[in-house]
This record gives structure tokens, sequence and C-alpha cells, in this order.
């Protein structure tokens, strides 16, 4: 069983208000978390197992690369879309 706290007011087994706390199964609290009802307790949060010591074998990540800007036409100003159609003249 795991301890939540209600985030807002539901029906489950009874009528619960906002920071409530009770006990429900593990797929209950799952549920009730996708929903946005309630958020797991801290004490009731499994620590992660403890690592040997060994160095990982996972490569480092890459770092960023920088973010390119548009550059400036010939005229001054930024190039938008294509030039526009010149009217052919009627006789």
């Amino acid at each position: 069983m795991i301890e939540v706290r209600a985030l807002r007011s539901f029906e489950h087994s009874g009528r619960r208000v906002r920071g409530d706390r009770f006990h429900v199964t593990e797929k209950q609290a799952a549920q009730l978390a996708f929903k946005g009802l309630v958020a797991a307790m801290a004490s009731e949060v499994e620590s992660p197992p403890t690592a040997d010591g060994e160095p990982s074998s996972a490569s480092p990540a890459a770092p960023a690369s920088p973010q390119a800007t548009s550059s400036v036409s010939a005229g001054g100003a930024k190039k938008r879309g294509r030039p526009k159609k010149v009217p052919e003249a009627s006789s």
C-alpha cells in the first residue's frame, strides 16, 4: 500500500477532500495520479539500489551545438519569401 495526498476533492471509497492522506494500492495510486487527483508521499518512495562502484559503460553526453542565426541580405534586411510577380501589361 502507498500513502497518497489528494490534490483536489473527489470520490474514492468515500469523499476525499484536498489535502487528505490515505493508503491505496500501487495500481490505484498510478491511476489516480494519472488523472491528476493525488500525489505520492515522499516517505513512501523507494530509493534506487546503490551502485557497486564500477565505472559506467555509457559514453559521456555530447556538448550542444551552437544555435545558427539567419544572415542579413545585401540590402540590409532579412530575406522573406519569394519575389513578387510583375503583372504583364495588357494591350
